[in-house]
């Protein structure tokens, strides 16, 4: 599994989100890569991101928003 996290530096959602990640990542041996969303403006809108926090999982967006650490916990299930 290979996550990449859009975020923002100013966005505490963003920063609860990618420390969450990090843990889920660690006990799933997957990997984490963070991205801030400004500076990769096109390759976060190619995948139709339009808020962060953003979460692609091998290339395909999974979710956006300060809901998607609700949505990341079901699927970890």
């Amino acid at each position: 599994m290979r996550l990449v996290l859009y975020r923002s530096d100013h966005c505490p959602a963003c920063r609860r989100l990618s420390a969450e990640l990090r843990r889920l990542c660690a006990g799933l041996g997957g990997s984490l890569e963070e991205k801030d969303v400004v500076v990769h403006l096109e390759e976060a809108a190619a995948l139709g991101v339009t808020r962060p926090p953003a979460v692609a999982m091998n290339g395909r967006l999974l979710g956006q928003g300060s809901a998607l650490l609700a949505k990341l916990r079901k699927l970890h299930r």
